[in-house]
């Protein structure tokens, strides 16, 4: 057993990657076809950047898988042959944590707290955080190619909903920028939060990501909104949010909440995604020293680290201290406003 120091951010190593790309998923069949999306959009990404030669890590994590199906792992390198497993970090993270940290018994997937896991482990510069299912836009490449990115920014990409043709199986810059395969109008970035669909791109250095310790631990009643939450804490704590300045693709699937957010209007509390109505815009957090699970113990078996169920390692299951208003920064916006709901 390796039980991993909590204790906060170190310097990266010398053989750092220039970014970590942070995913999360599991065997379910989410959206119908999951895995299918999964390695069509792996390959996709992967082949860019291999081309541009931008030095990556893999670190997915597999939430709560079912114990009845093989794991991703199992599955990933035959299908992906382009990955490289000096190059990828997987973690296993058991139900039991799901048990321990869900307080909404109808929240199917803890996305946050799994992506968490992830970026505390991640040893890049920078680390990416996105879905399994979004393609990375020709800026994002460039940008990462260049080696671009400056530290205390937080990047958002605006994301771009598309509808494949019938028996599309090859994906290429082609289909992806056909105006004819756009689902609507593309996203907007408004600043200052730069917010919409914000779980889909975050990139932020490493550094920065420790020292506001990742996405929303405290608040665990939905899940929806706890992305847009995190802008409210990198602008309270003095970090710029900038549009990187081109698109990530992200295509349609069966129970996507962009097809049909309403669906629960009326009885919000009956959502799989929790209620959307609480105030992720206007208010913050202070997670726990040992967010992301830091403190779990670990087991690791033929490339892959399981993560034991350790009490210990589970935040307070109420933390009210760890709600808290944000502040304003000099020479930044100011952050969000709580105002009551009804």
């Amino acid at each position: 057993m390796l039980r991993p120091d909590n204790s906060g951010p170190v310097a990266a190593p010398s053989d750092a990657p220039y970014v970590s790309i942070v995913l999360t998923g599991r065997n379910d069949g989410y959206g119908g076809d999951f895995i299918e999306r999964f390695f069509r959009t792996l390959r996709f990404n992967l082949r860019q950047f291999l081309e541009q030669a931008i030095t990556h890590e893999l670190v997915f994590v597999e939430w709560a898988p079912p114990t009845r199906n093989p794991l991703l792992l199992e599955r990933i390198f035959g299908e992906v042959p382009e990955l490289d497993p000096a190059c990828c970090s997987w973690y296993v993270v058991p139900q039991f944590y799901h048990e321990a940290l869900s307080l909404n018994p109808r929240l199917e997937y803890l996305e946050f707290p799994a992506k968490n896991v992830g970026i505390r482990r991640a040893r890049g510069s920078f680390v990416l955080t996105s879905n399994c299912d979004v393609f990375f836009g020709r800026r994002v490449i460039d940008v990462l190619a260049r080696r671009a990115l400056e530290p205390r920014v937080l990047y958002r990409s605006p994301r771009h909903d598309i509808d494949l043709p019938p028996g599309c199986t090859a994906i290429d810059w082609s289909v992806l920028e056909d105006p004819g395969v756009l689902a609507g109008p593309a996203h907007t970035l408004k600043p200052p939060y730069m917010g919409s669909a914000t779980g889909d791109f975050v990139l932020l250095d490493r550094q920065s990501f420790h020292e506001i310790r990742g996405f929303n631990e405290v608040y665990r009643v939905a899940r929806i909104g706890i992305d847009r939450n995190l802008l409210v804490k990198a602008i309270s704590s003095g970090i710029r949010i900038e549009d990187i300045g081109g698109p990530v693709y992200h295509v349609n699937h069966e129970g996507s909440y962009r097809l049909n957010p309403t669906a629960y209007a009326g009885r919000e509390q009956e959502a799989p995604w929790g209620d959307r109505r609480w105030h992720s815009a206007g208010v913050s957090y202070v997670n726990a020293e040992s967010w992301g699970l830091a403190a779990a113990p670990v087991r690791e078996r033929e490339g892959c680290r399981y993560l034991e169920f350790d009490w210990e390692a589970v935040p307070p299951l109420v933390d009210l201290r760890g709600v808290v208003l944000p502040v304003a920064q000099p020479g930044h916006p100011a952050p969000g406003k709580y105002v009551r709901k009804h």
